[in-house]
């Protein structure tokens, strides 16, 4: 029986909440997510404006953190490498984002449109351009919105380049085409990287206060492997109760199917019972809600049906984005360098992605290997039909898409269903025959030694 059948058949009792509470796991987990901070204090983590008015301090150069340009110049860059952009960049002339100077920056918060405000308007004169930053860190775009912004921003700055971004937890989709990718991983790795590279010349309380934010986006980006784990068994073991609180807390998501028993109990229960249950929730929000978001977790449960039934044995599922190489591949990526930080640590890579409320994404992407071993790859696929982008060849670039396809998903609440979707975009005939001639590619460079 799936997790998410378990709506229909488990048993609903308030009994269930007090052997949760008495788990020893359960609240090793919460004590995991409850270590001090001041921004959880301060309760930055919850309201998106909080996180902008964050951004909007490390944007402006001359601000107090005393680190000058080094974040805008860093997401300036990140915009032009980042994959999802590619097909962005043409045109676009970028080699100034290096050294120009940008001490003349202006950083607008809450700019009004007259429908709406941006959250993020930076005037940069020095590059004639208009950052338009769109920051959803809970929320999802109204409908217009992105639209109205980028149109407004044109009219009241006629003379400069407009650039607009659309920055989520997880790279989700504009509805806009002209608006660019940005997500909180990024934005987590720039500051990380700062803050190891420039120890020494950064003020403590920067430095301080810098750490706590990159643990605030960790606990949202970062799943390691034994929580995710920790977290999947509580809610296996525990699940009728995660259901009880968390649907009592949130009446705006009680529609959810994996809700709808718990919400026929709550409707049994009196005024009283219900104020307990949220003073239970209410103390240990972020750990019942991060249990019942993994455990909730479809693409991950369908994931594993995926590579169970497809034999593949070099995998790592991750809650979002669920990677894999083919084992055919295997025994010539072995021959390759093997790469740090990246992914499985393969020079190639495939993994899926859900797109908004309808679509699975297939991915495949050739990865930051040596440019001596990477450009003959990339070539010899190309000889082969393979179609990419002509930037992925540049030396410098590293990260190059050579194979994507989307599929729609009727049901994002049944495994079963987002599995063969999965399982329909691995056994379409149009990446089967991709798939034989990436190991025929592979064949032709490597030697797999005996």
């Amino acid at each position: 029986m799936n997790i998410d059948d378990k709506g229909d058949f488990m048993t609903y009792s308030l009994d269930t909440i007090l052997q949760l509470e008495n788990s020893t796991e359960f609240n090793r987990l919460h004590q995991q997510f409850h270590q001090f901070n001041p921004l959880k204090v301060l309760r930055v983590d919850q309201y998106e404006i909080r996180h902008s008015n964050v951004l909007a301090w490390l944007f402006d150069p001359n601000e107090n953190h005393r680190l000058g340009s080094f974040f805008l110049r860093k997401v300036l860059m990140n915009l032009i490498t980042k994959p999802e952009n590619e097909e962005k960049i043409v045109g676009i002339d970028y080699l100034p984002f290096l050294h120009a100077p940008l001490s003349d920056v202006t950083v607008h918060r809450e700019w009004w449109t007259g429908n709406g405000a941006i959250d993020l308007l930076i005037d940069i004169p020095s590059l004639n351009l208009m950052l338009l930053i769109e920051n959803k860190f809970h929320s999802s775009e109204s409908a217009g919105q992105l639209s109205h912004y980028f149109d407004h921003v044109h009219e009241t700055f006629p003379n400069r380049n407009i650039l607009p971004v659309y920055l989520t937890l997880s790279s989700d989709a504009p509805s806009h085409d002209d608006y660019w990718f940005l997500d909180y991983e990024d934005v987590r790795l720039m500051i990380t990287q700062e803050l190891e590279l420039n120890r020494a010349t950064s003020a403590d309380n920067i430095y301080d206060f810098l750490t706590y934010y990159i643990a605030l986006l960790e606990e949202r980006l970062v799943d390691d492997e034994d929580t995710m784990n920790t977290a999947l068994e509580l809610y296996q073991d525990y699940a009728s109760a995660i259901h009880l609180l968390y649907a009592n807390a949130n009446p705006a998501k009680q529609k959810q199917i994996e809700l709808r028993q718990a919400v026929k109990t709550l409707e049994t229960f009196d005024a009283e019972t219900k104020r307990h249950l949220l003073l239970i929730y209410n103390r240990k929000r972020q750990t019942i809600d991060y249990i019942f978001k993994t455990g909730g977790n479809i693409v991950h449960q369908a994931f594993l049906e995926f590579v169970n039934e497809q034999a593949i044995t070099t995998y790592s599922a991750h809650t979002r984005v669920p990677n894999f190489v083919m084992d055919d591949w295997l025994p010539y990526l072995d021959q390759m360098d093997r790469l740090n930080r990246y992914w499985l640590n393969y020079g190639l890579i495939i993994w899926f992605e859900r797109k908004g409320n309808k679509r699975l994404k297939l991915y495949v992407e050739v990865g930051p290997i040596d440019y001596t071993e990477r450009l003959p790859l990339l070539e010899a696929l190309e000889a082969k039909n393979i179609s990419f982008w002509k930037s992925g060849k540049q030396e410098g670039k590293k990260f190059t898409r050579i194979y994507t396809e989307t599929t729609d998903v009727s049901d994002w609440t049944n495994a079963t269903t987002v599995k063969e979707a999965m399982m329909s975009l691995i056994d379409d005939s149009s990446f089967r025959s991709f798939s034989e001639i990436v190991t025929d590619v592979l064949g032709e460079l490597y030697t797999v030694k005996p």
